[in-house]
């Protein structure tokens, strides 16, 4: 029980900044959809980032096919992760918020990981010979 309440807690306190700021629906499936809708939103701007970088890093063949490994490597973890968030099978415990909670997490991991492929168009100011560009001011 308590570890129910703890996770419907996280899931309130990350949605509140992150979804429901934003919410314009009125009714559970307006909202579902609106959290949907926000999260394709998000993974289309992912796709996008990562089409830049492979498109910037072309040439590079050994990094494209490990930063290929490493997409999909990703996705996994994404998956996997939500399901450790929302860990019962049938999710019936998360009641009709689910589908927003769901999709919150959704969009806050694929967000982190938007910023982690802009490194590679961006730069970043470690001089330790990676494969990121440097940019240091």
């Amino acid at each position: 029980m308590k570890i129910k309440i703890i996770v419907l807690l996280t899931a309130l306190v990350i949605l509140s900044g992150e979804f429901y700021a934003c919410v314009k629906a009125q009714t559970q499936v307006e909202m579902d959809e609106q959290a949907y809708q926000i999260y394709n939103k998000t993974n289309n701007e992912l796709n996008s980032v990562y089409k830049q970088v492979l498109n910037k890093y072309k040439k590079d063949k050994v990094f494209i096919s490990k930063l290929q490994k490493a997409e999909l490597e990703w996705i996994k973890f994404r998956d996997a992760h939500l399901e450790s968030i929302f860990p019962d099978e049938g999710h019936r415990m998360y009641g009709t918020n689910y589908p927003i909670c769901k999709y919150t997490f959704l969009i806050k991991l694929t967000k982190q990981r938007i910023e982690q492929l802009k490194l590679w168009m961006d730069g970043v100011c470690i001089p330790c010979g990676s494969s990121l560009p440097e940019k240091c001011k």
